[in-house]
């Protein structure tokens, strides 16, 4: 039986905590995945026939071939193997602000890392006229990037394919509404881009992702894949949702439709600045009035949860993430409540 976004299953935390401070598809993963999981054993080790498998769909769904693609146990490991591949090849570049936690992990690996401040919309500083980025850069953006929501567009990316010997798009967020930059890839041979089923299709238990790369790359960078393999808890999982992209589709375009009305309230509060544009399945948003720690824990307090964001670039910011209607409502209704407070 097919499980489908217009049954009566609620995201997770509708009836208890109101989580709106989570990154994965607060409806959770496909029923064919939960049910691909529970029929299996020993989830941590490798199945090379299922990695295969897997590997040659979603070549197919990019209409490319499997050695176009490259698996890993993750978005973290992905960049790890890019991190120890290209650490000795010149500095990697970011964009901040941005993701710390990508930042330390990709700076965990010994590279050399070099940040550059984004514009005031967020927008990356690159111009046509003056090159800004280092020789043989290879430069990590999130697309849509976390917190600020925003995304990356065709123009921004070819100037960043110009300045730099290898670019890697992110885009773990992407399936709220962004249009993948994936198929550049057949014209570009110093692009990667990474892709993952664990925010779009709830599937963060089971990490899993993969890099869309011209077979150069992809050869280059699997020789940095882990002894152990790919677990084929992922795998198993990523398969059994392919068979059910129905079900992902549709609680995606109701992710995307509550995003909207969470920014309609937002930015009819008057302790809340308008909240930013966003492609991701969240929303950043600055305290106008009070702080946001104050707000942070407060509505924790009434059991509402947003993630204080803790970037030195970013200070008084909350990133709010969309549940449900009963969830926006109830965090209208606290911050109306919190803002009598001050």
């Amino acid at each position: 039986m097919r499980h489908i976004a217009g049954s009566t299953r609620k995201p997770v935390g509708a009836d208890r905590q109101l989580r709106m401070d989570l990154l994965s598809n607060p409806f959770g993963p496909s029923i064919h995945a939960i049910e691909a999981l529970s029929g299996a054993d020993d989830l941590h080790t490798p199945h090379e026939g299922a990695t295969e498998a897997l590997r040659a769909r979603l070549a197919a769904r990019l209409g490319l071939r499997p050695e176009w693609i490259c698996l890993a146990n993750g978005t973290d490991e992905i960049h790890g193997m890019i991190a120890r591949w290209r650490r000795s090849q010149g500095p990697f570049v970011t964009f901040t602000p941005t993701d710390l936690d990508l930042e330390r992990w990709i700076a965990a690996h010994g590279v050399d890392l070099v940040r550059f401040r984004r514009a005031a919309d967020f927008s990356l500083p690159l111009t046509t006229a003056t090159p800004i980025l280092p020789k043989e850069a290879t430069t990590v953006v999130l697309s849509p990037n976390n917190p600020t929501g925003t995304a990356v567009g065709l123009h921004e990316t070819i100037r960043l394919l110009r300045q730099s010997a290898l670019v890697v798009i992110d885009e773990r967020h992407a399936a709220f509404g962004y249009r993948s930059l994936a198929p550049l890839v057949r014209e570009f041979d110093n692009l990667i881009i990474v892709q993952t089923m664990e925010t779009g299709a709830g599937l963060s238990g089971v990490p899993l992702a993969w890099a869309i790369a011209p077979p150069k790359l992809t050869r280059s960078l699997a020789r940095h894949t882990r002894p152990a393999g790919i677990a084929r808890g992922g795998v198993l999982a990523s398969l059994a949702t392919l068979d059910d992209m129905e079900y992902v589709d549709a609680t995606i375009r109701r992710v995307t439709a509550e995003r909207s009305r969470l920014f309609r309230t937002l930015r009819k509060l008057s302790m809340i600045s308008s909240p930013y544009p966003s492609w991701a399945n969240f929303l950043l948003a600055r305290i106008e009035r009070g702080t946001a720690p104050f707000f942070a824990e407060k509505l924790a307090t009434r059991g509402i949860f947003v993630h204080l964001v803790e970037h030195p670039d970013l200070a008084n910011h909350l990133r709010i993430s969309p549940t449900n209607s009963a969830a926006t409502n109830a965090l209208k209704d606290a911050l109306i409540d919190i803002a009598l407070e001050l």
